[in-house]
């Protein structure tokens, strides 16, 4: 072979050679254009799954006595550990959350609240919008059951108790409101495992985990005799009836949805829910007349100029506790992020846009930089009924 020949047979075979690894090249983008579009289907199917079930449930067991727990504040221990009020700072990306840190946040009774911006995830460095929701785990448990006398420090007399079961997590709340005109504080209690409840028996003891006689600043004896005991449920589900949720829902680091427990009912209380999520938008759907048809009459925001802001609606005054019982439905927008960037721009637009079918006033745009649009992205979102709230 000579030498012109040796040339010649390698020249072709660098030619062939990167016409192959073009080829592989081509056929490595399309399948990671495939996969990364499949990957934001599955991410975006199971976030918004997870929003929609503590949605869906928010305000279970909680809507019959909503003329004077909602809005009322919140009351809890688990041994020797006070939950709420809040004394310090949560775990990221909820720890502007506490009630003594850098936030007023005040945990309050109501089905959901959303915190206008209320997490600034570190990928994607804007406002992220947070997700308060709270249910009863008790499906039964529809209508309050009354006290027949003042309570003692571990005793409640009650009209009844069939409605609850040994070891029962419970809502003490009071008719009587406070001298402002808004709800009295609501302890969480629980239920002796002693208890006895089936039968005519009136007299419910109360201990446990969650018991405590003094929580901060409320007490068992404070309560009046026009209070009331609401189930809501038991610890573990294990039994006739689910744990309560009493959840914060936001995006945090590493493009992750995640939930907080308020009550610690899960273990860790931080759960890391689903991945690939960019942001979280939402806005309320309600019926501003406080009507009976439970017909949705317009669409707000949660920002802080808005009569519906997180700070409004859990100031404890009467007005907010009206103002959290329009609340009729949810939309929620999720913007989901592909994790690896690519060689090239592949997000054709340079704006994301959100609730453009609400009007101009609440249509949302986020604007993507020139880095940021290496990454695939997609907008889902969805109308979720808050059921449970409706008169």
């Amino acid at each position: 072979m000579t030498l012109i020949e040796l040339m010649i047979a390698v020249l072709i075979s660098m030619i062939m050679s990167i016409a192959v690894l073009s080829v592989m090249s081509t056929f490595e983008g399309r399948r990671r254009t495939v996969g990364s579009a499949s990957d934001l289907e599955q991410t975006g199917s199971l976030a918004m799954f997870q929003v929609d079930r503590w949605l869906r449930s928010a305000g279970t067991g909680l809507v019959q006595g909503n003329s004077y727990t909602y809005g009322c504040k919140l009351f809890a221990t688990s041994g020797a550990t006070q939950l709420l009020p809040l004394t310090g700072a949560l775990p990221a990306p909820f720890a502007t959350f506490g009630e003594n840190s850098t936030s007023t946040t005040t945990y309050r009774l109501a089905p959901v609240v959303i915190v206008s911006g209320g997490t600034t995830p570190a990928i994607s460095g804007k406002p992220s919008d947070v997700l308060v929701v709270m249910a009863s785990g008790n499906d039964g448990s529809q209508a309050p059951t009354l006290f027949s006398g003042v309570p003692k420090a571990t005793v409640l007399t009650m009209s009844n108790t069939t409605e609850f079961a040994p070891g029962d997590l419970m809502l003490l709340a009071d008719q009587q409101p406070e001298a402002s005109g808004g709800p009295a504080g609501c302890l969480v209690s629980q239920v002796a495992t002693t208890a006895t409840t089936t039968g005519i028996t009136t007299s419910l003891p109360l201990g446990g985990n969650y018991y405590a006689a003094t929580v901060d600043t409320r007490s068992v004896i404070n309560f009046t005799g026009d209070g009331v005991g609401i189930d809501l449920g038991g610890t573990s589900g294990i039994g006739t009836s689910l744990p309560p949720s009493f959840q914060i829902v936001g995006v945090g680091d590493s493009n992750t949805l995640f939930s907080y427990d308020l009550l610690g009912l899960t273990s860790p209380a931080l759960q890391a829910q689903a991945e690939g999520v960019f942001e979280m938008h939402a806005v309320y759907g309600v019926d501003s007349t406080g009507s009976t048809s439970n017909v949705i009459d317009s669409w707000v925001d949660a920002t802080s100029s808005s009569a519906y802001a997180a700070d409004k609606l859990t100031d404890g005054s009467a007005g907010a506790s009206k103002l959290i019982k329009n609340i009729r439905a949810v939309r929620v927008a999720l913007i989901l992020r592909t994790a690896l960037p690519e060689k090239d721009v592949v997000a054709t637009a340079s704006t994301l846009t959100m609730f453009s079918d609400l009007g101009s006033a609440l249509t949302l745009t986020r604007t993507l930089t020139t880095a940021e649009r290496h990454y695939r992205y997609r907008v889902i979102e969805t109308t979720i009924p808050v059921r449970n709230n409706q008169y």
